[in-house]
């Protein structure tokens, strides 16, 4: 719970509705690529029964270690055991090795091992990773890690000065009906994506972009890796619900594209702005006052959806949220100083798992919170997938109107979306 607007460290509580991008669906976006967790048996079940789920199967090795591997070191049963995969499979152009949390208390030099097996195997890159959860408050978790060693991988003796812009942090493909790719195009501006590659060379053009566009915090570090190493010029602009600030997110990158000597083409700012604030009205008459539940299994950026829809006049009660994290913080300040009756509430604290006297006559935005109040109505949305700019405003508002036509099988969504890997 959030006892007196602070958030509390405590035992945590995880729900069936905790699902999202974990760093065997992020890593896998890196196109002819494999990973090789070196754990205990009992390890990784989780991970290996999500990777079923979301079809990576064939894409994820475990080699198994034992106590006595533990004592002795075990660089030799790394070594073999990414022989005898490589040996077997000849489609993998790049191959993770993850070693697990109690490795950073062995020490196991792991990046001289990925550096063995790439002599090894020419035209093969290797790659070292971190599954320590014992990092996940850190600066460095491990999906902030593993995106640099995804990024680590670009090869390319070209500097990052074609006209392109990189999506880092957006893992699903942004909804190609966004305007954010008509406004690129007015500038003659490429748009690229993780998640558009299915050979490794093609992914490599990543490091040929002159611009990155941000759009959520796992990006930023990625973003300054880029910068230093391929000389990519990177621009924070966060998925937001808020017109004003979408507004200025295309200002600050028109400034940007006309000092880079791009003649703007046609693109109409004032009509999509237009077209989302009909869309805001055309919402709001159909849910009325009902309850909204805004979840952070839903956006990174809880507090300022809900600032959004609140500004926008519906009828948001709580938010659901485990902690307030940087670019969200100014949101949750506002709701605390203008919204105090608003509920604020730690999915993972473990008094979470307790089932109360909720009113179920409520829209959820987000598996987590619904499973927590047993919503009637569920919003089919998990980490801003596929939503940027006015035209994920109008996306979520047409979501929040059919999830009010009918109640929601939520047990039947979250087992087609799956767990967290």
């Amino acid at each position: 719970m959030c006892v007196d607007h602070c958030f509390e460290k405590t035992l945590n509580y995880t729900s069936p509705g905790h699902g999202g991008w974990g760093i065997i669906r992020v890593a896998a976006l890196v196109p002819e690529s494999h990973l090789m967790f070196i754990c205990p048996s009992a390890c990784f079940r989780h991970g290996a029964l999500g990777a079923i789920q979301h079809g990576y199967k064939d894409r994820t090795s475990y080699l198994y270690i034992t106590p006595a591997d533990v004592v002795t070191g075990y660089d030799n049963v790394i070594l073999e055991g990414a022989e005898e995969l490589l040996s077997e499979d000849d489609t993998i152009k790049v191959l993770f090795l993850f070693v697990p949390c109690i490795d950073d208390f062995i020490g196991t030099d792991i990046d001289s091992l990925a550096r063995q097996v790439e002599q090894k195997h020419p035209g093969i890159t290797v790659r070292a990773c971190h599954m320590n959860p014992i990092a996940a408050e850190t600066k460095k978790p491990p999906l902030v890690t593993t995106i640099q060693s995804m990024l680590s991988t670009i090869q390319t003796e070209e500097p990052a000065s074609e006209l392109a812009v990189n999506l880092l942090g957006s893992f699903a493909p942004i909804d190609p009906e966004s305007e954010l790719f008509s406004f690129f195009a007015a500038y003659s501006c490429k748009v690229r994506q993780m998640a558009d590659y299915d050979r490794h060379t093609d992914f490599c053009e990543l490091g040929k972009s002159k611009y990155n566009l941000v759009t959520c915090p796992a990006g930023k570090f990625a973003s300054r890796y880029m910068d230093k190493h391929f000389g990519t010029v990177s621009v924070i602009s966060m998925t937001s619900y808020e017109i004003e600030e979408i507004r200025e997110i295309y200002r600050q990158w028109q400034k940007l594209l006309e000092t880079d000597s791009c003649a703007l083409t046609s693109f109409d700012l004032e009509a999509e702005e237009a077209k989302t604030r009909a869309a805001i009205l055309q919402t709001k008459e159909t849910l009325k006052d009902i309850p909204i539940l805004v979840s952070d299994s839903a956006v990174v950026r809880p507090f300022s959806l809900a600032k959004a829809l609140l500004g926008y006049g519906f009828n948001v009660t709580e938010v659901i949220a485990q902690d307030a994290l940087e670019g969200d913080k100014e949101a949750y300040q506002y709701l605390l100083e203008n919204y105090p009756s608003i509920t604020i509430t730690q999915p993972r604290h473990h008094r979470s798992a307790r089932r109360e006297n909720f009113s179920t006559h409520a829209v959820a935005i987000g598996f987590e919170g619904a499973y927590l109040r047993q919503s009637d109505y569920v919003v089919d949305l998990s980490a801003d997938e596929g939503m940027y700019g006015f035209q994920g405003i109008r996306r979520l508002m047409d979501m929040l109107e059919k999830a009010v036509t009918q109640k929601a099988d939520l047990r039947k969504m979250i087992e087609e979306y799956g767990a967290v890997v």
